[in-house]
């Protein structure tokens, strides 16, 4: 029943995902949503092969974040282009967006990559790490906080490379858009929250936050908070972060 349930709230996010042609990025729930989600709701779904903006072109340089060079396209959401964590885990940790891009960011805002420049950009936007590229990269990169990228091609025909010609660069249109997320610090952090939820008993059964949750207020009878010293000393280890205690009025 709870993996159903979760099913079908993912399903309902993706089927928010695209409405009026315009995929709303803010829905996504990043190291949540997986790829059989997507199958789920498009058959259809391809993987392709897709240009690391942020990387070397020989394929040397790799980012742990997400699998690299590798996505996943529906018909559903033009533009976007989905990546996973890695070739054994199917979340999605990063999504790649094409100049058929056309809705909203995760933050919000909206862009029609077809004809967003790098200027829009930077005036959109504050505290931006702009003109930035590993120098092997076909690229150049405007960031913000290294989860939002923004790309604008670099012209080989312009000498000297550096100092950057920002007057130029500014006014050229953005090639592509790298929306990534930490997988590895959601998994750490969610883990964290686990160890630190108190102890549930239900007329003196231990029992999950589930079930807590099911619970209907008219069905309690008493509830009892045990802390610190008088929580370890009834229930031991288990107490530590704290024992909620549950009686349920008799039918």
């Amino acid at each position: 029943m709870k993996k159903l349930s979760i099913l079908l709230l993912l399903l309902l996010t993706i089927k928010g995902l695209s409405q009026n042609n315009n995929v709303d990025l803010s829905k996504i729930k990043f190291c949540e949503l997986t790829i059989e989600d997507l199958k789920a709701q498009d058959t259809d779904l391809k993987q392709v092969n897709l240009e690391e903006m942020d990387l070397c072109t020989d394929g040397f340089v790799q980012d742990g974040r997400f699998e690299n060079r590798i996505g996943y396209v529906s018909k559903l959401y033009p533009g976007v282009i989905f990546q996973k964590y890695d070739s054994q885990n199917s979340i999605i940790a990063k999504i790649h967006l094409t100049r058929e891009f056309k809705g909203y960011l995760p933050d919000g805002n909206y862009i029609d990559v077809k004809t967003l420049k790098a200027s829009d950009i930077l005036k959109k936007y504050d505290s931006l790490d702009s003109w930035t590229s590993r120098g092997c990269s076909d690229y150049w990169g405007i960031k913000k906080d290294d989860k939002l990228n923004f790309y604008v091609k670099i012209d080989k025909n312009k000498n000297p490379r550096y100092p950057v010609d920002q007057k130029y660069y500014s006014e050229q249109l953005i090639q592509g858009i790298d929306v990534i997320s930490d997988c590895y610090s959601y998994f750490e952090q969610k883990s964290q929250n686990e160890k630190l939820k108190p102890l549930y008993i239900v007329d003196e059964k231990e029992v999950s936050e589930e079930f807590i949750r099911g619970l209907k207020p008219e069905s309690v009878e008493t509830i009892t908070v045990l802390k610190d010293k008088s929580a370890v000393e009834k229930y031991g280890e288990k107490g530590k972060n704290g024992v909620i205690e549950i009686k349920l009025k008799k039918k």
